[in-house]
């Protein structure tokens, strides 16, 4: 009974979430589902990419024109869907009860809405009011710094490979995957990713070695 009530506690689930965000970020990275790939990268290459900048006043939207929930784009929502659906197939094969399962499946829900919808689009908006807050703003701007870093983090194959965790990088240090500081762009990298996903590739691009406002 124990162990019935562990997996379904909100920490334990709280914890699956989160890996099953990276698990969804690794899926989008690996070309397996190339649709979905180029939806996420959209907003990594093409309106937060080494030539723009990473935050403004308002949140520059990669769903516009797609099929979304949201500002959710259908990259994120399938895979997750997929993965609730076998949460909870799962949980019923094990017999774990009804009450724990809606509470395990209710964190599911509601975490990756918090860490897509709501805390990955403010890390592009400036001063956003988690700044401000003492003892917050110092996890926030250090995972915000993390997640600009993401992006940036390109192998020659054109594939991110640093940083997967958006505000919650406990999988990203136990995967061996966290990089703390910026470094010099790839631009082999860069141009694979533009032409493998068809986001406008340009051979005499002026592109940065370094994203602007960024310390190395």
């Amino acid at each position: 009974m124990e162990f019935l009530f562990l997996a379904s506690s909100p920490l334990f689930s709280a914890l699956s979430a989160s890996l099953n965000s990276l698990a969804t970020c690794c899926l989008l990275h690996c070309d397996n589902i190339p649709a979905l790939s180029r939806g996420h990268l959209i907003h990594h290459l093409r309106l937060y990419g080494p030539n723009q900048r990473m935050r403004g006043p308002v949140y520059k939207n990669a769903t516009e024109a797609r099929a979304s929930l949201g500002n959710i784009g259908m990259e994120w929502i399938v895979p997750i869907a997929l993965i609730l659906v076998l949460a909870w197939a799962a949980m019923h094969f094990l017999g774990i009860p009804s009450l724990y399962q809606a509470v395990a499946l209710l964190i599911m829900v509601l975490w990756p809405i918090f860490m897509f919808s709501y805390l990955h689009d403010r890390m592009h908006l400036e001063n956003f009011w988690m700044e401000g807050v003492p003892l917050v703003n110092a996890w926030f701007l250090r995972a915000r710094r993390f997640h600009d870093i993401y992006p940036h983090s390109l192998n020659d194959e054109g594939r991110m490979d640093r940083n997967f965790g958006i505000g919650f990088f406990l999988f990203d240090r136990l995967l061996g995957t966290p990089a703390k500081r910026h470094r010099p762009l790839n631009h082999r990298g860069y141009r694979a990713a533009l032409r493998r996903y068809n986001l406008g590739y340009d051979p005499d691009e002026d592109i940065p070695s370094i994203p602007s406002g960024f310390r190395v």
